[in-house]
């Protein structure tokens, strides 16, 4: 499938806007590149995170609406995004992590070694160690050699599977291989990854 070439960007809601840049700038030391409004409801900022230069494969976006209550996880939804960071880096991102009071486990993703932890409106984050397209930003308060390099994957919840899965694959260009545990599929393009998971009878979530 000539002209896709894997994750080009994710966009996520979140609640008080300057909770989120906190976060994301001065926290995981992210680039905010732009600052623009939601096109469909222009009183709503869209907030534009990534590297140096923008990369495609870099950019992680928010649409913060700080009076939603809290968003309920269910089918039909991306419930987690995955980060890649240098494999060395780990340990550096644990030790800050826990230094801002973040909560975090360490687990797996796509294989790799990973940090878990939320993001301080619930999205869940992995800090996966894995090789990404960002360009280290010079004014990042975290050190060159361990920022984020970009986006790696994001896991979705669905009821039923296989249409998404024909669409991944047959429009995409995704490869498939199953999950160990029977409950879903990994599917990966250009060396960016996408984990559907079957929630049978599930409900579906909502923003807020």
């Amino acid at each position: 499938m000539e002209g896709t070439l894997g994750l080009h960007h994710v966009t996520c809601l979140a609640g008080d806007p300057q909770e989120n840049l906190d976060f994301y700038l001065g926290v995981l030391g992210l680039r905010l590149v732009k600052r623009s409004v939601n096109q469909d409801d222009p009183a709503t900022y869209h907030l534009f995170y990534a590297d140096r230069q923008g990369t495609p494969g870099t950019a992680l976006t928010f649409f913060p609406y700080p009076h939603l209550p809290p968003h309920r996880l269910g089918v039909g939804q991306a419930v987690e995004v995955a980060l890649a960071v240098p494999q060395e880096s780990l340990g550096y991102w644990e030790a800050r992590l826990a230094r801002y009071g973040r909560p975090l486990e360490r687990g797996e993703r796509f294989g790799l070694p990973a940090l878990l932890f939320p993001d301080p409106h619930g999205l869940p984050l992995a800090f996966t160690a894995a090789e990404g397209p960002g360009l280290p930003w010079e004014e990042s308060p975290v050190p060159p050699e361990h920022q984020v390099r970009g986006l790696l994957g994001a896991r979705i919840l669905e009821r039923e599977v296989e249409a998404t899965l024909a669409f991944l694959q047959g429009v995409l260009g995704y490869r498939q291989r199953q999950v160990g545990d029977g409950a879903g599929w990994i599917l990966e393009q250009e060396g960016s990854f996408l984990e559907v998971r079957a929630l049978p009878g599930g409900r579906r979530g909502t923003l807020g």
